[in-house]
């Protein structure tokens, strides 16, 4: 037996004594290395992504809270418009519909002038209310995403564990001990 076959019999003894090392072969060590190279450009690509995505967050979050306000000074300017016509309107005919109710109706214009400005005023408050449950549900809908992400990364976390765990049991499952594997005679 010479020195060299006497050391890879030694060094083959030591792999398959940890059964992470069970393949010796070249070809399996440069696909595994391959691999691993994927996997970590994967991970560097992803990592990428994120920190720049982390980086456009104050942007992102910029627009959204000019959107909303836009939004909310967009319905106070619709509001105050609204209310205002309504009011004009209101008092130039207020004068044309006495003289004419009073003259031809027994219904009296102050009473339907009041309703018209109440009903005004309801729309008024129910487009508020409206801006409201909008925002409302923006925040809730931005609540739920959030948790649901935490969620998602705990999830992950226990897959990718459990993923693990079953990679290693095939794998010493699979594992042959020294005295049963096939020897490469030389």
């Amino acid at each position: 037996m010479t020195t060299a076959n006497h050391e890879d019999k030694d060094t083959m003894k030591k792999e398959h004594s940890n059964p992470k090392y069970v393949n010796t072969n070249k070809g399996s060590d440069d696909t595994r290395i391959l691999i691993n190279r994927t996997f970590d450009d994967t991970k560097n690509k992803a990592r990428n992504a994120i920190e720049e995505t982390h980086r456009e967050l104050p942007r992102y979050m910029q627009t959204v809270t000019d959107n909303q306000e836009q939004t909310i000074n967009a319905a106070k300017d619709i509001i105050d418009n609204y209310i205002e016509s309504q009011r004009d309107i209101t008092n130039s005919f207020q004068n044309a519909w006495t003289s004419f109710f009073d003259n031809y109706f027994w219904i009296s214009p102050k009473k339907i002038t009041e309703t018209y400005a109440r009903t005004v005023s309801s729309i008024s408050d129910s487009t508020i209310a409206a801006i409201r449950i909008s925002n409302d549900t923006a925040l809730a809908t931005t609540e739920t995403a959030r948790i649901s992400t935490q969620y998602l990364r705990a999830n992950a976390r226990e897959t990718s564990r459990v993923a693990v765990n079953c990679a290693k049991m095939l794998e010493e499952a699979t594992y042959l001990p020294s005295s049963t594997q096939p020897r490469n005679e030389i």
